[in-house]
């Protein structure tokens, strides 16, 4: 029964959704304050409030009062798997992720330096949420559980010319991520891996890896230029990052209630052990560009670029037992989203705000499974802004759709599992702000 190396494969397979989650657009997270995403996330180039310390770094240098903004997005995914009718395996089968709520924080605080520098800290949490799915659940032997966490910490300075129109900044991000991944095996292709009373696959084994909090360092930068009283231009990037994770996995026997089947099995199952891999987290370039040219309007378009292409394969490294490490093509691509934003004066306490988003996906349609079924979508943003003496609330309902993906029946060989995934998000953004 050598070719229980399956086990090891499919323990391997779940790592593979580290990386889903740190480069997929689904687990991006650009919703780092309630005013910019009201604004479909375009913000680089009006960035007026702290969380300019993640959109555009220069942005803090034109506050001229120290300020600090708190608070968090709650987002809710649904998503349905259809199976493919023409797959033996899936056809006819279906699935839908569990509910949860992600509630992704974020924390500014800028203080002006004389008169043309500002300082400043935020936190943020640029990558994460979960793919979990309900049981009972035909895939799970790709993924029955992928939970990303991600937290980052931000110091920064930036500095304007005397008359407001150039300024620039520089942060450095301490960024420190954790993996938890569950998925099931079953015995491998060749074997009686169906229990023929009730027809389903048997179970034989659960593997749980829980990594460590792990971190790296990187670093942004960023330009805001106002031509005229009435155009604004702003450029931020934000490096590559990668981080070393250490992990343990957990390989747990289930019993099939067949005792000569379960000792046969036994010795086939790679033990609980330390595993490795490095993640190649993507850099991120926006530019955007704003008007205030119609009264009580603030128009702006932006265009991030993702550099998904350094992901073109993944390595992992099971430290006790070798043999069971894998190296898998990935081949992701960099991409772009493109993002337009309008902010309406109403009156000298409240603002509305709308947002529109395209977000194009890298992955290849031959990647797509339960780990991370991604797509390209399309959202639409409403919010509110109420300001009055030092206080500040925004509060926005973002919306969400992603397209419908199909594997088009063309898995990887090490995924196997085809079908059409129906993706929806709903993103609730609240900041409560104070200016000293």
């Amino acid at each position: 029964m050598r070719s229980f190396n399956k086990i090891g494969l499919l323990v391997t397979a779940a790592m593979l959704a580290v990386s889903g989650a740190a480069f997929g657009a689904g687990f991006g997270l650009y919703e780092q304050g309630a005013k910019a995403t009201a604004m479909g996330g375009a913000f680089a180039a009006t960035a007026d409030d702290p969380s300019a310390i993640f959109y555009n770094v220069a942005g803090i240098a034109q506050q001229r009062h120290a300020s600090f903004i708190a608070g968090g997005t709650g987002i809710n995914f649904s998503n349905q798997f259809t199976g493919d009718p023409n797959d033996a395996f899936t056809s006819g089968a279906t699935g839908h992720y569990r509910a949860h709520t992600f509630l992704p924080p974020n924390a500014y605080f800028i203080m002006p330096v004389g008169t043309n520098l500002t300082v400043g800290v935020g936190v943020f949490t640029p990558f994460g949420l979960r793919t979990n799915w309900q049981d009972p659940w035909i895939g799970r032997f790709v993924s029955r559980d992928a939970n990303i966490k991600t937290i980052s910490l931000e110091p920064a300075v930036a500095w304007q010319t005397s008359d407001g129109r150039v300024a620039i900044g520089v942060g450095a991000e301490y960024r420190r991520a954790r993996v938890i991944l569950a998925n099931n095996s079953t015995l491998p292709p060749g074997t009686v891996n169906v229990n023929p009373f009730n027809v389903r696959f048997i179970d034989v084994a659960n593997a749980y890896l829980a990594s460590d909090w792990d971190h790296a360092w990187g670093w942004n930068a960023g330009v805001l230029f106002k031509p005229s009283p009435t155009w604004r231009i702003g450029a931020s990037y934000r490096t590559k990052m990668d981080i070393n994770f250490t992990g343990n996995v957990t390989i747990t026997q289930i019993p099939t209630g067949n005792a000569q089947l379960d000792g046969l099995i036994k010795p086939e199952l790679p033990p609980s052990q330390p595993v490795t891999t490095t993640l190649n987290f993507p850099s991120i370039t926006n530019i955007g560009i704003a008007t205030t040219a119609i009264p009580n309007w603030d128009l702006e378009f932006d265009v991030v670029h993702t550099g998904w292409s350094r992901f073109q394969q993944l390595k992992v490294d099971f430290v006790t037992t070798p043999a069971f490490g894998f190296s898998r093509t990935e081949n992701w691509k960099n991409v772009n989203s493109y993002r337009f934003g309008a902010n309406r004066t109403v009156n000298a306490n409240w603002d509305v705000r709308f947002g529109l988003l395209y977000d194009k996906t890298p992955q290849p349609t031959d990647n797509v499974s339960p780990l991370l079924p991604d797509a390209d979508r399309q959202g639409g943003s409403f919010g509110l802004g109420w300001h009055n003496g030092p206080w500040m609330i925004d509060a926005t309902e973002f919306a969400l759709h992603f397209k419908s993906r199909s594997t088009q029946g063309i898995s990887q060989p090490e995924i196997n599992f085809n079908g059409t995934y129906r993706t929806d998000a709903n993103l609730v953004a609240l900041n409560l702000g104070y200016r000293f």
